[in-house]
């Protein structure tokens, strides 16, 4: 094999390892297989469809699917009819009766990963991007081309006829070549000892052991390691046997790896992210909801500190209430520096309520004590007229009758001086008794 020019230069890493992974697969699953290999269903989603023209058959025919479930089920029908035959030599009547009925047994014996496989190959995206085949202008990604070639001549050395497909895929994010095995195994039909020796009969199974390279995973690993080290590859990591010589040196073994199937790791990477974004949702909810929180705080009390200052500043005048309507807007005091009483109360109707309550009720005591001081004033100013009053009856009871009648026309202001008094300590004493004014008793000018 020749290197490519491209590949000899010092621009090689070495330390690049050629990636080899075996999958599992059953018959029933060729056809998804295939659905997936031409674009029309599976996963999707990692596939850019404007390359996919660029991908390219290797190995096996356009209908290689199709011929091998063929071949399966003629397999299937040979293996029948010729263990039939077997039981018919021996005259073995009761169990030919019964494999009738039970009909034909599929061609390979129950396993957990099925009887054929699926061979991935590839690099790391950036040992392929790493060829400067574009910068040269010679089209074709030389190391893409020489990978597929290589990869073609492992496939074909190691398995030989049982590949029945593979394929260059370069619509995904590396390039990389899928390839199907079908380990065709002819093997004895198993049958008791008998006295006189019968014709062998035979069948045959899909048996992947019947390749060394399927049935010893490191030694596939040296294999394409070795196989590809002329592009300046090299083999995987050497973990199962790490994992063997910690386990006899009684140390803690590394993890195993396991590979997920593309769609399988898509899947789960969605419910992962799907999770996540929930959480974040649930996040954002709880911070949306505190923010609102202080928010509401910050409003009540930017409102509670702006009724204050209206009311500090004679803008706003309180009742004799506590209520919401006892606040309202002076209508001679200069315009607040804040909002209106209405704003107030639409920014925050819990701290509006709070600030009227607390100085309505700050109002009514004040209102209150002074009521009572002045109702002891005024009760103390009345009870000194009265009494100077009566002194003045009593005093005009000694004048002359023209003088009578002059204090008596006196007399007839007091009660209007009263009223005056009262209407001048109305803010104080809403409550004030307008009789007490009038105490005087309407007789005594009779007596003059």
């Amino acid at each position: 094999m020749l290197r490519s020019s491209l590949m000899d230069g010092s621009n090689i890493q070495t330390d690049y390892p050629v990636v080899l992974r075996f999958e599992g697969l059953y018959p029933h699953q060729l056809g998804g297989y295939e659905a997936h290999r031409l674009r029309k269903g599976g996963d999707l989603g990692h596939v850019n469809c404007s390359r996919s023209d660029l991908n390219q058959t290797l190995i096996g025919s356009e209908d290689w699917a199709a011929r091998a479930l063929d071949e399966i089920a003629e397999m299937t029908a040979d293996n029948f009819a010729a263990e039939l035959a077997s039981l018919e030599k021996r005259k073995r009547k009761k169990d030919i009766e019964r494999r009738i009925v039970e009909g034909p047994k599929q061609p390979w014996r129950s396993t957990r990963h099925g009887p054929m496989r699926e061979v991935i190959l590839t690099v790391n995206k950036d040992w392929f991007d790493g060829d400067l085949s574009a910068f040269f202008g010679e089209g074709e990604n030389q190391r893409e081309q020489r990978f597929g070639e290589l990869a073609k001549e492992w496939l074909i050395d190691s398995f030989g006829e049982d590949v029945i497909h593979a394929r260059a895929d370069r619509d995904e994010l590396a390039y990389h070549v899928h390839a199907v095995i079908m380990p065709r195994a002819k093997v004895e039909i198993a049958k008791p000892k008998a006295k006189v020796p019968t014709a062998s009969a035979t069948r045959w199974m899909l048996q992947p052991s019947i390749h060394p390279l399927i049935k010893d995973y490191e030694a596939a690993q040296d294999s394409v390691g070795q196989w590809f080290s002329e592009l300046g590859l090299v083999r995987g990591e050497r973990r199962a046997e790490a994992i063997r010589n910690a386990r006899k040196n009684g140390q803690e073994t590394p993890k195993r790896r396991y590979h997920a199937k593309t769609w399988k790791w898509r899947a789960e990477q969605e419910l992962r992210l799907k999770a996540e974004a929930e959480a974040l949702a649930a996040e954002r909810a709880e911070l949306d909801e505190r923010t609102g929180r202080v928010v509401e705080r910050e409003d009540e009390a930017e409102t509670v500190l702006a009724v204050a200052e209206g009311i500090a500043s004679g803008a706003f005048v309180l009742g004799g209430d506590n209520d919401e309507s006892a606040l309202v807007e002076a209508p001679d005091a200069p315009p607040p520096e804040g909002s209106a009483i209405e704003d107030l109360r639409r920014r925050s109707a819990r701290g509006f309520t709070r600030a009227v309550g607390i100085f309505g009720r700050a109002w009514s005591q004040m209102i209150g004590q002074a009521r009572r001081n002045a109702d002891a004033r005024v009760s103390e100013a009345m009870d000194q007229i009265n009494r100077a009053d009566e002194v003045l009856v009593e005093a005009t009871l000694q004048l002359p009758a023209e003088k009578q009648s002059q204090v008596a026309r006196i007399r007839q202001s007091i009660p209007a001086m009263l009223r005056r008094l009262k209407r001048s300590e109305a803010t104080l004493s809403s409550g004030f008794d307008e009789t007490r004014a009038e105490r005087s008793d309407p007789g005594d000018e009779e007596k003059l």
